[in-house]
């Protein structure tokens, strides 16, 4: 059997998040070879109800966000997924467009405190930290996640509309009106 069977079927029982170093540990392949057989597994479901989310040191299988309404229909669950509020949409489309980028970096663009919104966001798995910034402090960077995508209906960062161009054509319809 194909090790990539072998590690969906684990992640399938396994439950919550799986430590990525316990997979390389447990097939005796190296870290960076785990990663690889994860990313292309990621792929391979892509476009099922079932996907795989990597999250830093960890994976597990997720229902494709994009059959969040069909799977709520189906469980009749009353508690439909809450609206983002504009703040924290926002806060997000920053991120999105400018990732890698610290709170503070947010904060510069819209002008108030963000750490509630971005600690709600990574609640909701939303956004992740990334990394340090090497600066005075070594804050946080935050990147957004595959879930986010999922909630927009889309399925990579190429796919967001080109910031740019919304941004000359509101500015050009700002002067024609005038």
């Amino acid at each position: 059997m194909e090790i990539k069977n072998k590690i969906e079927a684990i992640l399938l029982l396994g439950g919550d998040e799986l430590q990525i170093k316990e997979l390389s540990k447990f097939f005796g392949v190296p870290l960076d070879e785990i990663l690889k057989i994860l990313e292309e597994l990621k792929e391979d479901r892509r476009d099922t109800g079932i996907n795989i989310e990597i999250d830093g040191e960890f994976v597990n299988l997720v229902t494709n966000p994009i059959y969040g309404e069909i799977i709520n229909d189906f469980f009749e669950q009353e508690a439909k997924p809450k609206k983002l509020s504009s703040a924290a949409l926002e806060t997000l489309s920053i991120i999105a467009y400018r990732q890698p980028v610290t709170k503070a970096e947010i904060e510069a663009i819209r002008g108030v405190n963000v750490d509630r919104i971005v600690q709600n966001m990574e609640e909701k798995k939303f956004v992740r930290v990334c990394g340090k910034k090497e600066s005075i402090g070594r804050p946080n960077l935050y990147e957004i996640t595959d879930k986010f995508l999922g909630y927009l209906g889309i399925r990579s960062i190429e796919e967001l509309p080109n910031y740019q161009e919304i941004k000359g054509s509101s500015e050009n319809g700002e002067n024609e009106n005038q």
